[in-house]
């Protein structure tokens, strides 16, 4: 009888160290799943893109970047180029992935590679207005109106903390390959003009975002933000873009490999 019992505790103790141990690897496997997964992110993103991000992100941070490249890419039939109008819809773009990256070149405190995938509702509006040059149009002004876009990329960020507020002294972006970019342009119409048909103009927002993606964002080109200027009461001059051409290009093709180690989340 005495042994009966003693078996009998041995054996509740044995089930519940197994339970515990389940209990603790589901647990574990739960951590690291939604640790690995954006799901999260995307959750918060989509609920408050249209309190605030979505302004912050096109009045705050966008506006004031994007005349830096039209300037410096606008076509030659094209005195001007200002966006007059500037919304990016209702939709909220999608985290695909996120890593924290172990080493860094330089000063960084933290390097991140994100990717996203945007893709606008039909409620986007943006209107870009060009000044034609005088030779081609009389200096007139011809509208274009930006209804839909869609964008996927992949962008490595760094950052640079402080010990005081705003806490963040530095970011600095880059793309880590080329994006995919596709818009939908239509004309404005103004004294019967279809902008778009004229020289230079018909295929410039095309070229426009890979010629200047390529050219200044593409790693190891990127994007510098100074924080504390972007936080400043009145906020000037707070971004650079630092170009670094590439010394040489190397293509390499792969012809056969084998045992090679996992190097992304999803192996």
């Amino acid at each position: 009888m005495e042994f009966m019992e003693v078996h009998a505790r041995y054996i509740m103790r044995l089930r519940k160290k197994l339970e515990y141990k389940e209990r603790k690897q589901s647990y574990r496997r739960g951590v690291f799943s939604e640790s690995e997964s954006v799901r999260w992110l995307n959750h918060a993103v989509e609920k408050i893109w249209p309190i605030c991000i979505e302004r912050i992100v096109s009045q705050k941070i966008l506006l004031p970047i994007i005349p830096w490249f039209l300037d410096k890419y606008k076509p030659w039939t094209a005195k001007k180029a200002v966006v007059q109008h500037l919304y990016l819809g209702r939709n909220a773009p999608l985290f695909t992935g996120m890593r924290v990256l172990h080493q860094s070149p330089d000063d960084d405190h933290l390097v991140m590679e994100l990717g996203m995938n945007f893709l606008t509702a039909d409620d986007m509006n943006a209107v870009l207005a060009v000044k034609l040059r005088k030779r081609l149009g009389f200096g007139m002004w011809a509208k274009l109106h930006i209804t839909g876009m869609h964008v996927e990329i992949k962008v490595k960020i760094g950052v640079k903390f402080l010990r005081q507020w705003p806490f963040l002294s530095r970011l600095r972006l880059c793309f880590v390959e080329l994006p995919y970019f596709q818009m939908t342009v239509k004309p404005i119409f103004n004294h019967g003009l279809d902008v778009t048909e004229v020289p230079g103009i018909s295929s410039w927002l095309d070229k426009l975002l890979s010629l200047a993606f390529e050219q200044t964002l593409v790693e190891p080109n990127m994007l510098v933000v100074d924080v504390l200027k972007f936080a400043s009461p009145q906020p000037e001059n707070w971004f650079t873009v630092n170009e670094n051409r590439p010394r040489a290009h190397a293509k390499v093709e792969v012809v056969e490999a084998a045992d090679m180690k996992p190097s992304d989340s999803n192996g």
